[in-house]
């Protein structure tokens, strides 16, 4: 099914693919009995001999940190909860031993700790890596060593489609998520009786930022839109004013930014420093200007208006208590609220739970034909999509075709849901042309 069609399922196909059989159930559907998560072991704790091992990679130190932390908060939460519940039931309440290593943020590291992983570890499954550079050579390796990888985080389009068989994706890939911005900007225009004409790309120079503004270019270009800039940025950089002033001069209607934490700082702060206000705003694919990071460290007025493509339906907690009570959790014991990140973290290893609940076995074959014929359709009691996805499936490739986020635009230092339609935050409504306020706005705006 294409992915356009995900909305357009109906009751009557759903029926019908429900007596066939063809859905599988969402299991543990219920936190543990008590305080939720307060029965599980610490993952530490849990004996390896007593379970199976599931690798996990993030970015725990380097540019990507704050982000790779939160994620390993999700899935290590979400371990525990199933733990909590009574672990693997098809192996008899064999646990879900996690077994955590850190990417650096540099793709070389995360190769070998996947390598080494497998090799040393002996992990049934690896799940990981956030970065787009950085998934792609770990994947390489997991498919050389024939060990299902669940790729999350990592949106290179090349990473499900180069013919391996070992490759999984939950989350969008790149193309989905300049699709969601630019359907985003068709709606918001249209409602708010505002032209697209112009627009510029600033992006980090590796995968992630280099295939973002690839395919915008090319879907922007597609519908007559004129690009005045295309600049990518080496990573690292402090110092941004030059290619600012080539944002202002050209003074697009909108401005498309992919950039990790540290560079969304200095970009943002360097576009306020300068009062360069695009009039249709900044539109981030994400990455840095959803790290709670990025918010500490800048003023409210510096991202207010900001347009951001979420991997997440934020309207989650105000719609699911189980979110809700959720949310509250990780601000109580993270310090955070509940994001994108920790979202994506949690999903990804509850489907890796999934399919060796199906497989029924830690053997790594088992385990990929059970990710090939996973079907998870979401629901009210559905604690596996904490991302808010209709669906997981993932076709020929491995790629989840029924992944989804949320357009929100920041609004007095809160991020509002837009687009789509039906993740939009009851009674919200876009902010363009963006106000020329830099001196007043989000003045009581928190994060």
């Amino acid at each position: 099914m294409k992915r356009g069609n995900v909305f357009r399922i109906t009751s009557a196909v759903l029926i019908s693919a429900l007596l066939a059989g063809s859905l599988s159930a969402c299991v543990s559907s219920k936190p543990a009995e008590g305080t939720p998560g307060s029965a599980a072991p610490s993952p530490a704790s849990v004996d390896s001999s007593q379970g199976v091992k599931v690798g996990f990679v993030w970015p725990l130190t380097g540019g990507s940190a704050t982000i790779g932390q939160q994620h390993n908060d999700g899935a290590l939460m979400a371990i525990e909860e199933i733990n909590a519940n009574g672990g693997i039931k098809s192996m008899g309440g064999k646990k879900i031993v996690p077994v955590t290593a850190d990417s650096e943020t540099k793709p070389d590291v995360g190769a070998s700790q996947v390598e080494r992983m497998i090799t040393k570890e002996g992990v049934a499954a690896v799940v990981g890596c956030y970065n787009s550079s950085v998934s792609f050579t770990a994947s390489e390796t997991a498919q050389r060593y024939k060990t299902p990888f669940i790729s999350q985080g990592g949106v290179k389009n090349e990473i499900t489609e180069r013919g391996y068989d070992w490759i999984f994706r939950v989350n969008n890939k790149a193309t989905y998520d300049v699709e969601e911005m630019l359907k985003g900007i068709d709606l918001i225009s249209k409602e708010n009786n505002v032209e697209m004409k112009t627009y510029a790309l600033i992006y980090e120079s590796t995968d992630w930022g280099s295939d973002n503004a690839k395919i915008w270019k090319k879907f922007a270009d597609e519908r007559g839109w004129k690009c005045v800039l295309d600049e990518p940025v080496t990573v690292g950089t402090s110092d941004m004013s030059s290619q600012i002033s080539k944002i202002k001069a050209a003074n697009p209607d909108v401005v498309n930014v992919s950039f990790y934490t540290p560079e969304m700082i200095v970009f943002s702060k360097t576009m306020t420093a300068n009062r360069v206000n695009p009039r249709l705003g900044v539109w981030s694919v994400g990455g840095g200007s959803q790290d709670p990071a990025y918010f500490k460290a800048i003023d409210p007025k510096a991202y207010e208006y900001n347009f951001v493509q979420e991997d997440w339906d934020v309207s989650g907690p105000l719609n699911h208590q189980w979110i809700k009570e959720l949310d509250e959790k990780v601000r109580k014991e993270k310090g955070y609220q509940l994001n994108s990140f920790f979202a994506q973290g949690w999903t990804a290893a509850y489907v890796a739970y999934e399919a060796i609940e199906k497989a029924g076995s830690a053997d790594k074959e088992a385990i990929r034909q059970a990710l090939q014929n996973l079907d998870i359709q979401n629901s009210e009691d559905c604690r596996v999509i904490l991302s808010g996805y209709p669906r997981i499936k993932f076709d020929k490739d491995g790629q989840n075709t029924y992944s989804t986020g949320t357009i929100i635009q920041y609004q007095n230092g809160v991020g509002v849901g837009l687009s789509p339609e039906s993740n939009r935050a009851p009674g919200a409504k876009a902010i363009v042309p963006i106000p020329d306020d830099f001196d007043t706005r989000a003045k009581d705006g928190k994060k």
